[in-house]
């Protein structure tokens, strides 16, 4: 496993997505979260990102107890969405709840993380949001935003940067570039983390057309699910087999040739893990190959978004 660096840390290219511990990915039993995470350990991946509302403090919890005594990790929560109100959680930045959520996460995962992010902020509440800034080494080592939902991502990330977070994190695929690529331009030297690198498994050799209600996934819509897999298959999956790469694993190569810090998998099997933890070889697709894949949303782009709505 290759690792970038942030500061004194050094971070595995592959993180962990630890919203399949909140039941987000369908139920997932303590006896498979344990596996998943021992396996991750075991393949160099020490990077482990989570937030307090996945599953309304489980996913933390749980992470916290597998994570027990393991050294050189490097762990991320995220707080914002306030969930012990009851009902349906409702995102929150002021101060006062906001320290009051970081303590708790503090005390479920058993540690002070090394990063701690405001959860889907706007860009108006990212810019209010300086006290956040001083919690840096006070509840976190480091400070960071988590963009989206994904209506304006750009300039909540921009804003983010101007502010002087350490972090932001974003959706980066093949098929989702933009703002990705700005984002990585503008933020060169921060911690850049990629989210959604598989599109929903259109980037993967597990496509399903549709998830079950429960799933997070569920909510792209079937029509953008089936015409992106129509569009991998055409444009991604012969080049993915040119150079030998599983698809999955090509989607996440194509992450890694640009100054990602780290790339976030949604794994629920020790197989899934195992595959993806591979693409991190230290070599960038070919200019060729990425020549290819960056043109793929001007052929595209405006078709998928309108599938979005």
């Amino acid at each position: 496993m290759e690792a970038r660096s942030y500061g004194p840390l050094r971070i595995s290219e592959i993180g962990f997505g630890a919203w399949v511990l909140g039941d987000m990915y369908g139920r997932l039993g303590r006896d498979e979260a344990r596996r998943l995470v021992g396996k991750a350990l075991d393949l160099g991946i020490n990077f482990f990102d989570v937030a307090d509302v996945y599953g309304s403090g489980k996913a933390e919890q749980l992470l916290g107890e597998l994570l027990a005594g393991a050294e050189g990790v490097v762990v991320a929560t995220k707080v914002g969405y306030d969930f012990y109100a009851g009902g349906r959680p409702r995102r929150r930045y002021d101060r006062e709840y906001v320290e009051v959520a970081l303590r708790r996460s503090v005390e479920r995962l058993g540690r002070i993380p090394d990063l701690i992010q405001l959860h889907n902020p706007t860009a108006a509440e990212i810019r209010e949001s300086s006290y956040f800034l001083g919690l840096r080494g006070v509840y976190g080592r480091f400070v960071g935003v988590a963009l989206g939902p994904e209506v304006d991502v750009l300039e909540e990330g921009l804003a983010a940067l101007q502010m002087g977070y350490d972090s932001i994190m974003f959706v980066f695929n093949i098929l989702e570039q933009q703002p990705g690529l700005q984002l990585i331009e503008a933020g060169r030297g921060r911690m850049l983390l990629a989210r959604v690198p598989h599109a929903s498994e259109v980037l993967t050799d597990r496509f399903r057309p549709r998830f079950p209600g429960e799933d997070h996934r569920s909510l792209r819509r079937p029509e953008w699910l089936a015409r992106a897999r129509e569009i991998v298959e055409r444009e991604v999956a012969p080049l993915a087999r040119e150079l030998g790469y599983t698809l999955g694993q090509y989607a996440l190569k194509f992450v890694l040739s640009f100054p990602i810090t780290s790339v976030l998998v949604t794994a629920t099997s020790v197989d899934e893990l195992e595959e993806y933890a591979a693409a991190s070889d230290g070599r960038p697709l070919p200019r060729e190959h990425l020549e290819a894949l960056l043109s793929i949303p001007a052929k595209y782009g405006a078709e998928l978004k309108a599938l979005e709505r």
